[in-house]
């Protein structure tokens, strides 16, 4: 468990919403799906009543895809403005309230990036990504404005 804002983990836009598509994707194409979600943990997250709160969270989807394995990735970012140092985007924090929160930006990103973030193994998923990690760096991470720019391959 994690502690996340309730405006993207209650509300319908892209981030809560984006298990449901995957979801009603599946059941559109009669495919398997299992989507695998959690926090990117990083010393950096500012702290808020005791506890660090991520700046980051992910999922990735494993499904499949006329009878093979096939998956997708994605990271919710809420962090601050960084195109200014972290200590100026942190410095409005105060004791015991919320921290500085960016706007909530998901992006789509390759699969191995998840593994990377969170060191976890995800056994074959990286290597059956529908968004393989050879893109360029500036591309690498798509970052959606709607259910419209998810690439699920099909």
């Amino acid at each position: 468990a994690a502690p996340q804002a309730a405006v993207f983990n209650q509300g319908k836009t892209l981030w809560q919403g984006l298990e449901n598509y995957l979801l009603d994707h599946a059941a559109q194409f009669d495919r398997k799906l299992t989507v695998f979600t959690g926090p990117v943990l990083h010393d950096s997250d500012p702290p808020y009543r005791g506890m660090q709160v991520p700046l980051r969270f992910w999922k990735v989807a494993a499904f499949l895809q006329s009878g093979a394995l096939a998956s997708t990735a994605y990271v919710l970012d809420q962090s601050p403005d960084l195109t200014r140092d972290a200590d100026r985007a942190f410095a409005g924090a105060k004791p015991g309230e919320p921290p500085p929160l960016g706007a909530f930006r998901t992006f789509q990103v390759p699969v191995v990036d998840i593994a990377e973030l969170t060191l976890l193994d995800l056994g074959p998923l990286p290597a059956v990504d529908l968004m393989p990690p050879a893109r360029a760096p500036e591309t690498r991470w798509r970052r959606l404005e709607s259910h419209d720019d998810i690439d699920l391959g099909s």
